[in-house]
C-alpha cells in the first residue's frame, strides 16, 4: 500500500510542476500586453500557479505523513487532494468560458489604449510590438487610426527598404488586432484547460487504480 501511495504522490508532484510551469509561462507572455487585455485573463494563469504550488506543498505533506504515519497529516493530505480536484475542474470550466469570448472581452480596453497611442510612449510600444508580431493594424482594422496617421508598425517593411517609407491605408495590414489577439488568448486558454484536464484525469485514474489494488 505504501508503495502505491508513494507512486501516486510522485505523480501528483509531476502534475503540480506541469501546472506551475504552464501558469508561469502564460502569465509572463500575457504581461507583454497587460494594458490591452482585461484582468480576467491574468486571473486564470495566476490560479493555475496557485494550484500548482498547493499540489507541490501537498505532496511534501503527503510524503512526510507517510514517513511519520501521522493520521492527521494523511487526512489533511486527502482533503487537499479533493480541494485540488475541485480547483482543476474550475480551471477547465473558466478557461473554456474565456476561450469563447476572448475577442469581445478585449475590444474595449484596446479601443481605449489606441486613443492614447500618440500621447503615451508605453502604450505606443505595446501597440507597435503587437502589430509587428501579429501583422495586424488597429483594433478592427487600419481605419481605426484617425486622419490616416498610421504607424509604421502597421506595415511590412522588406529588408533593404530605404527611407523615406510611408505606411498608408493602401499598404497597411488589413487584419485588425482584436481578432488575432483574441485568437491567441483563446489558444492559451485552451492550453490551460487541456493541461488542467490532463492533470485531473491522471490524478483520478491513479486514485481509481490505487483503489482497485
Amino acid at each position: 500500500m505504501n508503495r502505491i501511495y508513494y507512486k501516486y504522490n510522485f505523480m501528483f508532484q509531476i502534475t503540480g510542476f506541469l501546472l506551475l510551469i504552464v501558469g508561469i509561462v502564460i502569465l509572463v507572455t500575457y504581461s507583454e500586453y497587460d494594458l490591452l487585455i482585461t484582468r480576467r485573463f491574468f486571473t486564470i494563469p495566476g490560479f493555475v500557479i496557485a494550484t500548482g504550488v498547493i499540489i507541490l506543498l501537498g505532496s511534501f505533506l503527503g510524503f512526510y505523513g507517510a514517513i511519520t504515519k501521522q493520521f492527521y497529516l494523511i487526512a489533511a493530505y486527502c482533503g487537499l487532494l479533493v480541494l485540488v480536484l475541485i480547483f482543476e475542474i474550475a480551471i477547465v470550466i473558466v478557461s473554456y468560458g474565456l476561450k469563447n469570448d476572448a475577442t469581445s472581452a478585449i475590444r474595449s480596453p484596446m479601443l481605449q489604449t489606441l486613443q492614447l497611442y500618440e500621447s503615451r510612449r508605453d502604450i505606443a510600444k505595446i501597440w507597435d510590438d503587437l502589430q509587428m508580431q501579429f501583422e495586424c493594424c488597429g483594433v478592427a482594422g487600419r481605419f481605426d487610426y484617425v486622419s490616416n496617421r498610421i504607424p509604421v508598425s502597421c506595415c511590412h517593411i522588406d529588408y533593404g527598404t530605404i527611407s523615406p517609407f510611408e505606411c498608408m491605408t493602401a499598404n497597411a495590414y488589413p487584419t485588425g488586432c482584436a481578432s488575432v489577439l483574441g485568437e491567441w488568448l483563446s489558444y492559451n486558454a485552451h492550453v490551460i484547460a487541456i493541461c488542467a484536464l490532463l492533470a485531473l484525469c491522471l490524478q483520478v485514474c491513479f486514485v481509481l487504480y490505487s483503489m482497485a489494488k
